[in-house]
């Protein structure tokens, strides 16, 4: 059974020559057109664009049919008159280019909240990446183990069979090998997970994901950098102020009094007389509430200025973490690549020629090849502690791994 998932986990890492490869790039993309939140942000954005069509329109007419005296009136008389008078209400104080203005800046809402929407989904699509990435790369050293793991095992029975080692030599080969063999099936388990993962964040199947590739091993340098007024999380708020501004010209707008003008006929049948009316009217606004609402407003716009400085500040501090993790991160795999890995393959080499020659056991041999084996995951882990950390910077910075 053992061998069977080993063989599956080496099929799920060893992909044709002939079969593309997925990389970042292509898998951010896939994330991008098939993503269902992005469309529905996306959808959002469109709405919003489209209500400012209908904002800042001018009032329906409003048709007046007026009659007196219809069927006679109660001294008998049939003096009928009738007054049909088309009116029309003109806004006074620009409360039309208000109301345009509060529609037009709603749309930088919508925007900046899509693309806050899209930063979060690519750094979860580079997080998953990354672990895909890294359950690949220590697949691949767990096959390589199992390799050396079942030609140790062979040289110690053919050994044996010679009567050149002992039986405890063989067992002692099995027991490494079983254990490497356990090892693999918490490595198959790992890039099966991660790989759903991945596939559901892009829009595919994970049976139809090819092998990840990319520079996994490339690490670049990240230097302390300042927070760009460009970033989602505050365009988002400079937007609200903006929106906020526009309503408060709009509540301003408010204590200026409409005039409605009217235009229309009038007949009069006790003097059989047709005349053409005029009328206006306009309310006398002896309550201003427009300039307190407009004065509300503004403080909600200062108070979202002071918002967006302590939305600032938490960036730049999250920033400046993440980047100090990645460079300790970066640093312990440099370390471990030039420092731990030559020596543990120098030691590993050592022992296969000292058994060779007879000085050394069969235990010292199959411990320095398992300790190789651990020191090359853990650069690998060392590396994806590394990734993450770029990955998160990325929300920062717009900018892959």
């Amino acid at each position: 059974m053992k061998q069977i998932i080993a063989v599956l986990c080496g099929l799920v890492l060893s992909v044709s020559a002939e079969e593309q490869k997925l990389t970042l790039d292509q898998a951010l993309q896939l994330a991008r057109v098939n993503s269902p939140e992005l469309k529905a942000a996306r959808l959002q954005t469109q709405a919003a664009e489209k209500a400012v069509g209908a904002s800042g329109r001018w009032k329906n007419p409003l048709l007046n049919v007026t009659a007196e005296g219809v069927g006679g009136d109660l001294d008998g008389f049939n003096d009928t008159e009738y007054e049909i008078m088309l009116k029309q209400t003109f806004q006074r104080g620009g409360k039309q280019k208000s109301a345009r203005a509060v529609a037009e800046k709603s749309i930088g809402i919508a925007f900046q909240a899509e693309a806050r929407k899209e930063l979060a989904l690519l750094a979860e699509v580079r997080l998953a990446f990354i672990s895909v990435f890294a359950q690949q790369e220590i697949g691949l050293v767990r096959v390589e183990q199992e390799q050396l793991g079942r030609a140790f095992v062979e040289v110690a029975k053919r050994k044996h069979a010679n009567g050149g080692s002992s039986e405890l030599e063989v067992l002692e080969a099995e027991l490494a090998l079983e254990e490497i063999l356990l090892s693999q099936t918490c490595c198959f388990g790992d890039l099966k997970a991660a790989r759903i993962r991945l596939a559901s964040l892009i829009g595919i199947s994970e049976a139809g994901m090819a092998e990840l590739e990319g520079a996994y091993y490339d690490l670049p340098v990240l230097e302390e950098t300042i927070i760009d007024p460009s970033h989602p999380s505050l365009r988002q708020i400079t937007a609200q102020i903006e929106v906020a501004q526009a309503m408060a010209a709009s509540a301003k707008a408010k204590d200026a009094a409409d005039i409605t003008l009217g235009a229309g006929y009038k007949y009069e049948a006790a003097e059989d007389v047709n005349t053409f009316v005029l009328g206006a009217s306009m309310p006398l606004n002896f309550v201003r509430a427009g300039k307190a609402e407009q004065a509300s407003i503004m403080l909600q716009a200062e108070a979202l200025q002071a918002q967006q400085n302590e939305v600032r500040r938490q960036l730049q501090e999250r920033l400046s973490m993440l980047i100090a993790l990645y460079n300790g991160a970066k640093t312990e795999a440099e370390m471990t690549r030039d420092n731990l890995t030559p020596k543990a393959e120098r030691a590993y080499e050592l022992s296969r020629a000292g058994y060779d020659a007879g000085r050394f056991s069969w235990y010292e041999l199959i411990n320095a090849q398992q300790h190789l084996a651990e020191i090359r995951v853990r650069y690998i882990e060392a590396l994806q502690d590394a990734h993450v950390a770029r990955a998160e910077v990325s929300q920062f910075l717009q900018e892959g791994i």
